[in-house]
């Protein structure tokens, strides 16, 4: 790929999107999760998986959904200008 996707819509920013972990969300903040992603060709990301994992499993798992169902992605591009499958990385914090 000569340029890399960009994330161009949606947002995970919802603390109602992740369930409280015990000891209440003060036990998660601070803390971040890495997954990678393919976007595809047609701007979406499919193929999650957890990169760089935070304390809580959980929650790594439902940011590997949102992400593949929430976000929109600008894919990237070949030399010639087409679009092609690449890794993208989405780092969520607490």
């Amino acid at each position: 790929a000569v340029t890399k996707p960009a994330h161009i819509s949606g947002s995970i920013d919802n603390a109602r999107d992740f369930p409280v972990p015990p000891g209440g969300r003060a036990a998660r903040r601070g803390t971040e999760v890495i997954v990678r992603v393919t976007v595809g060709t047609d701007g979406r990301a499919r193929d999650c998986t957890i990169y760089r994992p935070s304390p809580d499993p959980e929650a790594d798992a439902i940011t590997c959904d949102l992400v593949e169902n929430r976000l929109g992605f600008r894919p990237a591009t070949d030399s010639a200008g087409e679009p092609v499958a690449a890794p993208f990385f989405w780092r969520q914090r607490w």
